[in-house]
């Protein structure tokens, strides 16, 4: 698909024809990052908002369905900035481009996706859970984490169990739940807990620094009792439950407080007629040598 051949094939082609068709060449040239060829159609004015038919997303596993999800999932930031700035809406795929993004652990193409309105408290409907699924694919990128909690990402969802300080229930293997998903009599999922989530054997050892980050986010607040079986698990977290002791401190709680009325956007803030200093410590850099984007 070279762009000569593109050139010429546009003023002979029916547009009608194309929408019938279920898909756009702007999702063909994304999936071959074929970024001239990308970059001629949008010149010309083709939808970058346009979707595959149903039939043809069923065809893929993801059922992705823009061409923007093309550019994020082949890791193209060239081709993922031409889409955004020509009015790529990033929330239109079953499966958020953000969370595909922070999967790969792509800073550039998370920041993005972000700066342009992705939804940075995105779910994943076939997989429930109480907190947004961005957190879940952050486990090990605290940097990533703290970035996306600046601009708005729920930190409280995180800290809120239905079981408080009582005992909880055995956590449910993969394997248990594969069942239970495979039998029709059965109930819908239940949504998973961010306790359950953090208590897996590979994020477990990451909890403490985990809930350390989401406590700056929240004001005063009581953990579930697993989550402080954790912090009790190392003697080097012992320091992060002094946050838990209320009431929290009041610059902390000022900080909330401003950022609710405000709004998280680090852009957002940095409008305000404050001193550079106060602006840093509503973007939770007081104790930051660098920025993280």
């Amino acid at each position: 698909m070279s762009v000569k051949i593109v050139s010429l094939l546009m003023p002979v082609t029916s547009m009608t024809r194309i929408r019938r068709s279920g898909i756009s060449p702007l999702h063909l040239a994304a999936e071959r990052n074929k970024d001239d060829v990308l970059e001629l159609l949008i010149e010309a004015g083709y939808d970058v908002n346009a979707t595959l038919s149903h039939d043809r997303s069923m065809m893929y596993e993801d059922r992705r369905s823009t061409a923007l999800y093309f550019a994020v999932i082949n890791n193209n930031t060239n081709a993922t900035e031409m889409l955004l700035e020509a009015g790529a809406n990033p929330n239109l795929d079953t499966f958020s481009p953000l969370l595909l993004a922070i999967r790969q652990g792509c800073i550039k193409t998370v920041t993005l996706l972000v700066e342009h309105g992705a939804n940075v408290n995105a779910y994943i409907p076939t997989h429930p859970t109480t907190f947004p699924a961005t957190v879940m694919f952050c486990m090990r990128y605290l940097s990533l984490l703290k970035y996306l909690l600046d601009n708005g990402c729920d930190a409280m969802a995180c800290l809120q169990c239905q079981y408080g300080s009582n005992p909880h229930p055995p956590i449910m293997t993969t394997r248990n739940r594969s069942n239970l998903d495979d039998r029709t009599d059965e109930p819908p999922k239940v949504p998973v807990q961010f306790c359950e989530m953090i208590s897996a054997p590979i994020n477990s050892r990451w909890a403490g620094p985990i809930i350390d980050v989401l406590l700056d986010y929240v004001g005063n607040v009581q953990l579930c009792s697993r989550l402080i079986e954790h912090l009790d698990s190392y003697e080097d977290w012992a320091a992060i439950k002094e946050k838990l002791e209320p009431p929290r401190p009041l610059m902390q709680l000022c900080r909330m407080r401003i950022c609710s009325l405000v709004g998280r956007r680090r852009t957002r803030l940095h409008t305000l007629p404050l001193p550079g200093r106060l602006i840093k410590y509503l973007n939770h850099e007081e104790r930051r040598k660098n920025d993280y984007c």
